[in-house]
This record gives structure tokens, C-alpha cells and sequence, in this order.
């Protein structure tokens, strides 16, 4: 089942504000290859300042359609504006305000395995892959046409 975010978004607001974490299934591919659609994503309160390889939860602009929300890697800080890009994307949004980032991703559930997304190896991987734009997105597209090819 899927639930509107003006629905679903203001009960993991006041988990994360009760300093509880939350699970989200993550929809899209911006975020290939570390977070892939269907991955269910672990969110804790932010603890501390977010710095450059998070992978936080944050909330755009409101926009016509609505409050719309993100899980993106801080590629860049600058003073207090944060610059967020998904790993499989070109260009970076932002700035977001530290009150615009929710939480902070600390586990990814994918095809069985638990991954951690805040230390370890997965971050280091994720930092390095997205420090290697534009390599990676031409990565990103060759592994693509590389699965539509096997299907």
C-alpha cells in the first residue's frame, strides 16, 4: 500500500521528534546503488551535526504539489546551507537549512541483507562513488542498459 506523504509524513515527523527511529520503503532510483526501490530505509533523529556523506531524510520546498521529501546524500556544506544529490544523480539541490533535514539514514534492508549506511564500508563506498561524479553516472547508465539487456 502506498500512503501520501501528507499522510504518512506527519507520524514519522513525531516518531523522529520522540527520538525513535523509522523504517520507509524507498520508491525511485536516484540513490542506485546504494538505495534501490523497494529497499526499506531505517531513519534515526538527527544527534548531531549532519556532515558531508549523510544520507539524510530532508524536506523540500513546498512546491505546487505539495510537501515533498528526499533521501539524499550531503554532498557539499557550505556555512549553514546543506547541498543534497541522489548517487545516481547529475545536480545537486539544495540549499536545505539544518531544519529541513529530518534524519539522518542508518540502514538499508536490500534482497535480504542489512547494510549500514552511517559507518563502515557502505559509507566509505557511498562517499567515494559520489566524489567520483561524473564517472559514476556513466557507471550508473552502463549498469543499466546492462540489466535491461539480461531481462
Amino acid at each position: 500500500m502506498i500512503i501520501p506523504a501528507r499522510e504518512f509524513m506527519p507520524l514519522v515527523l513525531a516518531a523522529l521528534e520522540s527520538n525513535q527511529r523509522v523504517r520507509m520503503t524507498a520508491m525511485g532510483s536516484s540513490m542506485f546503488p546504494f538505495i534501490r526501490g523497494g529497499d526499506v530505509v531505517e531513519i534515526e533523529p538527527i544527534r548531531s551535526p549532519p556532515v558531508a556523506g549523510d544520507v539524510v531524510l530532508a524536506q523540500r520546498a513546498l512546491m505546487p504539489q505539495g510537501e515533498r521529501y528526499v533521501v539524499h546524500r550531503i554532498v557539499r556544506i557550505e556555512g549553514e546551507m546543506y547541498f543534497l544529490r541522489g548517487d545516481a544523480q547529475k545536480n545537486c539541490e539544495g540549499p536545505f537549512t539544518r531544519r529541513d533535514i529530518l534524519g539522518r539514514a542508518v540502514l538499508v534492508f536490500q534482497k535480504g541483507r542489512v547494510h549500514r549506511l552511517d559507518h563502515g564500508i557502505w559509507r566509505r563506498a557511498g562517499f567515494a562513488w559520489n566524489r567520483c561524479a561524473p564517472l559514476n553516472l556513466w557507471l550508473f547508465q552502463l549498469t543499466r542498459q546492462f540489466q535491461r539487456k539480461r531481462k
